[in-house]
């Protein structure tokens, strides 16, 4: 996996109790209005707007309790093509895709085992960053 891609781009880290961004490790504690040092007291940073949250699940019954989720920082679209790309290549059985600007859900309805899921779900999530256009 490359480290650097022409598409992708910064996202900021979110303060998982405040749910607002994370700058110079500094958040804003949105009840009140405090700026507050992201380093006070224990919390979870997670990638929030504007990477894409990617959750991938399956309908299948051998595969039904396999989920992995990811978020990505890359335009939706440029996201949503190398998903599409990984069905077609792999001859993929979809249930459903929904994308928005910030998430894409994809329910696969494939036989697959449960380490095949792995290995599909990891590439969709992080192909990506081996395409250059």
């Amino acid at each position: 996996m490359s480290t650097s891609h022409p598409l992708s781009f910064h996202g900021p880290g979110w303060h998982d109790e405040a749910q607002t961004p994370v700058v110079d490790g500094k958040y804003c504690d949105r009840a009140t209005g405090e700026i507050k040092l992201a380093a006070d007291g224990g919390y979870q940073e997670y990638m929030g707007p504007p990477a894409v949250d990617i959750l991938i699940r399956s309908v299948h019954i051998d595969t039904i309790e396999c989920s992995f989720r990811a978020s990505r920082s890359f335009p939706m679209e440029t996201l949503l093509c190398y998903i599409m790309k990984v069905v077609g290549k792999r001859k993929l059985e979809l249930d459903s895709v929904m994308a928005t600007t910030y998430s894409i859900r994809v329910i696969l309805a494939h036989e697959l085992t449960p380490d095949q899921f792995s290995d599909i779900a990891f590439d969709m999530a992080n192909g990506v960053w081996d395409e250059v256009e």
